[in-house]
């Protein structure tokens, strides 16, 4: 069997179960695991799977970025977790940044602390901080994105300078090796400007923007503090990607 063809059943291969073993791939393709070995690494640096402890998982790639109004029903009950899983590690007093989406939004009614001064450059999260708690809030300036309901841009961005953050939130569109994704560079611009002002830096996540690519790479996971996800984060996965940085997906005490 040709390496193409090879590699080619890999991917069809993992396309159906997700992931699998070095041994049970060598399996099915009657080759050895050294080859298979190679094959993984190979296909690995083209960025067409994830290479996982002695196996391979599936590697998605988002095709388009979905509007907010797209996204806002998704996955719920894991965002919502999320949130729970924030607020134990947001102290009384704290100055927060919340980024845009629809992690965030769903994130917010969870968040119970006294006293945060929150910054966001999300106006679904300037909406619901404004009627529904008593926190002093800062919306950035900036030009409006409608796919994402967010402000960006050089006047967004320097609405940061002089502020001294405690833990800025940055949610993804995926997750892959050390890589955190989103849609283009403009997007992921504001929330490494939020990441250089802020002490600790978070990103979250729910379980299934793991092993999920979009176009651009906007921070590394082992330049961030703390990845939040929730409890449906499978064993396999968190052992990988802990190894890049500190996952959380309970609540702290």
């Amino acid at each position: 069997m040709l390496k193409k063809e090879r590699q080619e059943k890999i991917l069809d291969l993992l396309h159906v179960n997700d992931y699998l073993s070095i041994p049970e791939i060598s399996a099915k393709l009657d080759v050895s695991d050294m080859t298979i070995r190679r094959d993984i690494n190979e296909l690995a640096e083209n960025s067409l799977l994830v290479k996982i402890y002695g196996g391979a998982q599936k590697l998605e790639k988002i095709e388009q970025e979905l509007s907010t109004q797209e996204k806002i029903d998704t996955n719920v009950p894991e965002k919502q977790f999320i949130g729970k899983v924030m607020n134990s590690i947001i102290s009384d007093n704290d100055t927060i940044y919340i980024g845009a989406g629809t992690t965030m939004l769903h994130a917010l009614p969870e968040i119970k602390k006294a006293n945060l001064f929150v910054i966001t450059n999300s106006l679904l999260a300037f909406n619901y901080l404004i009627y529904n708690t008593d926190y002093r809030v800062l919306l950035t300036g900036g030009e409006f994105s409608r796919t994402t309901e967010e402000f960006y841009g050089e006047i967004a961005e320097r609405s940061f300078e002089n502020l001294n953050i405690d833990l800025a939130f940055a949610a993804t569109n995926g997750v892959f090796d050390n890589n955190v994704t989103t849609a283009n560079s403009i997007e992921g611009s504001i929330q490494r400007v939020a990441f250089k002002h802020a002490r600790k830096k978070c990103v979250v996540a729910d379980s299934s923007k793991f092993n999920r690519s979009d176009v651009y790479t906007f921070y590394s996971l082992s330049d961030i503090d703390y990845l939040v996800t929730d409890d449906k984060l499978s064993e396999t996965t968190f052992d990988y990607y802990n190894s890049y940085t500190t996952i959380i997906k309970e609540e702290q005490e």
